[in-house]
């Protein structure tokens, strides 16, 4: 398998939650966010988008995503999954 392009990368860790999962995964698994493929990294884009947009997940980015946490959380959860959106969108193909 191949590592991920320098664009995709770039994408990915400008998406603050995607960086913070990626970073985490980087550091559990010892080895650089540059290390992954295409392919690992829009499949964690799904999974983040999924814990905002999914009630079933019972997760905290749901309820910012909804505006349970307050206006401000909910303006940005609303940036993020639209450009993990954007992200997956322009990077599946590749992946």
């Amino acid at each position: 398998m191949t590592t991920a392009t320098p664009e995709l990368i770039a994408k990915a860790l400008a998406i603050e939650e995607l960086a913070y999962n990626l970073e985490n995964i980087s550091h559990d698994d010892k080895k650089e966010v540059a290390e992954f493929t295409s392919k690992e990294i829009v499949n964690e884009a799904k999974y983040v988008l999924d814990l905002f947009v999914n009630p079933m997940q019972g997760h905290i980015n749901n309820e910012a995503f909804n505006g349970d946490e307050g206006i401000e959380q909910r303006r940005w959860a609303r940036r993020q999954v639209s450009q993990l959106r954007a992200f997956i969108k322009k990077f599946e193909v590749a992946a």
